[in-house]
């Protein structure tokens, strides 16, 4: 018997990790912040959830919710998904929350990323232009028994941009 007892959840955390899909990093210093400078609305995109997550209860509409409501309670407008494409730059916030469900121990492994997406140019060849992360937060990781706590994480990244993007945007 092994004498760890979450060591077969540790492996599979690590498996998780390594499968997830490699986020930028942006960071938030100073320079990055600037990014979000101006920028008057911008749509959500929240990445898809595995089905026995939202079967669980937390899911792809209520974390989109959430977010929205979020950053309207903080003063900053979004837009449809519809709409996204006639905004300048294209800029969209991406919540990508990474759960999996550990069914020996009732417990999810979670990785949470929030990032900020707008159209760029090179300065090389500025007839080039690319889609980037220009702003993300730290990826937050970690195993819980608890949906909320999952829920929480993701209103603390959105919490970070919006502090970021009021740096940059006070309120008159």
């Amino acid at each position: 018997m092994c004498r760890f007892p979450h060591f077969s959840a540790f492996l599979t955390f690590l498996c998780f990790l390594m499968l997830s899909p490699p986020s930028t990093f942006a960071g938030d210093p100073r320079f990055n912040r600037n990014s979000l400078k101006d920028i008057q609305s911008f749509y959500v995109s929240v990445e898809p959830l595995a089905p026995e997550i939202e079967e669980d209860g937390l899911t792809l509409k209520s974390i989109q919710n959430d977010v929205e409501m979020q950053l309207r309670r903080a003063g900053i407008q979004t837009v449809p998904e519809k709409e996204a494409f006639d905004v300048p730059g294209n800029p969209y916030l991406y919540v990508s929350p990474h759960v999996m469900k550990l069914t020996a121990t009732k417990e999810y492994i979670y990785s949470i990323d929030v990032s900020f997406h707008q159209n760029v140019y090179s300065v090389r060849e500025p007839t080039i232009i690319v889609g980037v992360a220009t702003w993300s937060g730290a990826n937050v990781i970690g195993i819980t028994g608890s949906l909320t706590k999952i829920q929480t994480s993701i209103k603390n990244q959105v919490g970070a941009f919006i502090d970021a993007y009021r740096f940059v945007n006070p309120r008159d």
